[in-house]
């Protein structure tokens, strides 16, 4: 079985790396937002607004990775993966022992912390896109996309009960866990320099294809940030369909992720984003019109995690590495700042929604609008997955039944 799910995913040693440094920083960002969540309240205990805090960590891991890719693109690959994850290790033993400083102080550290992220992942993600060829780049995200959402989940509950400084502990040792990939694999050299291009921001700012997948990722991020704080302040949401949220959505969202990396392997891309937008508009109208009933938010809780794990790994992952060929770095480094305002326009909604709770009998019917709205430069998108690669995987499809099919006969014969 292990055999035949590395000859379908490509998996190798010189790939092993790519795949582990990536989940490693994708579950170290999700650990870390409850850090920040824990920060948040020792502010808040003192009169410090917790909203300073989120934006401080979000605000710098965009700003991090925009100039990382600018000015770092010339450094080899190996020695900036070990002063990355040096820095995330120190950034994270750091956020957990300057609560006893002033305010500003502890901004300074989360922004750190931030920044320790940010400024890595772009090279991060082209390097994962580097290591598997594009007919075989959904299905290895995928899974580390199901990896991700099955044991981060169990860390951040490890931590749910334990201080400050010990949960910074916790998130230290996992960011430092992956120091042995770079130590363990003997990548050689020349598979870790960072591939040169001529990309620049302004060609990825020109470049027709990116601008409209990343139009529909930016609205799909900005209903999902706001609606998200909506529906907590609806009347007939309360701790049981909380519970029920965070029990059901995550799992579906990582064995979504890992349908979704399969199919847009075979069918392309284009075709299972549309299919993501279409189906969570669908989930949002039917909030929309029967959020009274209980059956309506189990619905909308298996269609949102089905859509989350399929978009996240399609736009944060396969897409911009499809359409950026060699250089991928600038491309990642904008297309991934949507995943990260996502959390900045929760934090500066939530004040406003508190203060106005009835917004959700409004606010649920236009995330549905937005959504389908989302689907229109979807439509005027190139498919980025190559047709010469789905042709070729039509081609085995048909070869294999018609295999099958000669040996049915042959059997029938005798």
């Amino acid at each position: 079985m292990f055999l035949g799910l590395r000859r379908k995913t490509g998996f190798r040693m010189n790939k092993t790396a790519a795949f582990l440094l990536l989940f490693n920083s994708f579950s170290w960002f999700f650990i870390g937002q409850i850090i920040v969540r824990k920060i948040s309240l020792v502010l808040g205990s003192i009169g410090v607004p917790g909203l300073w805090v989120g934006l401080a960590y979000h605000v710098s891991i965009i700003v991090s990775g925009i100039l990382g890719a600018a000015f770092l693109e010339r450094m080899n690959r190996t020695t900036f993966f070990y002063v990355w994850l040096l820095l995330g290790t120190f950034a994270s033993f750091l956020v957990g022992y300057v609560t006893v400083f002033s305010p500003l102080v502890v901004l300074f550290a989360v922004a750190f912390a931030g920044f320790s992220l940010g400024i890595g992942m772009p090279f991060c993600l082209a390097y994962f896109s580097d290591a598997f060829p594009v007919e075989r780049r959904g299905r290895a995200g995928g899974i580390m996309f199901l990896l991700t959402t099955l044991i981060a989940p169990v860390v951040i509950i490890s931590t749910l009960e334990l201080d400050l400084v010990s949960s910074s502990l916790i998130y230290a040792a996992w960011r430092g866990w992956s120091f042995p990939i770079l130590l363990l694999i003997g990548l050689r050299s020349r598979n870790m320099t960072i591939k040169q291009s001529r990309t620049s921001f302004t060609s990825v700012l020109h470049d027709r294809t990116f601008l409209l997948y990343f139009a529909a990722w930016f609205m799909f991020s900005a209903v999902d940030g706001f609606e998200s704080v909506v529906m907590r302040y609806m009347p007939i949401f309360d701790e049981s369909l909380s519970f029920i949220m965070a029990i059901v959505e995550p799992p579906i969202a990582g064995f979504s992720a890992l349908a979704a990396g399969v199919f847009s392997d075979w069918v392309g891309r284009k075709r299972v984003v549309i299919f993501g937008f279409v189906s969570l508009g669908i989930a949002y109208a039917v909030l929309g019109i029967a959020s009274h009933v209980w059956i309506s938010w189990l619905f909308h809780f298996v269609i949102n995690g089905l859509a989350i794990g399929l978009l996240w790994l399609l736009f944060t992952t396969v897409l911009w590495g499809d359409m950026s060929g060699c250089g991928s770095e600038k491309y990642y480094a904008i297309g991934e700042t949507p995943l990260f305002l996502t959390q900045i326009i929760s934090s500066l909604a939530t004040p406003y929604v508190a203060s106005a709770p009835d917004i959700g009998t409004r606010a649920v019917p236009l995330a549905s609008f937005f959504l389908f709205m989302a689907v229109i430069p979807l439509l005027y998108a190139q498919e980025t997955l190559p047709e010469k690669k789905i042709r070729d995987r039509q081609l085995q499809i048909y070869t294999k039944d018609a295999l099958q099919l000669k040996q049915k006969v042959e059997k029938g014969k005798k």
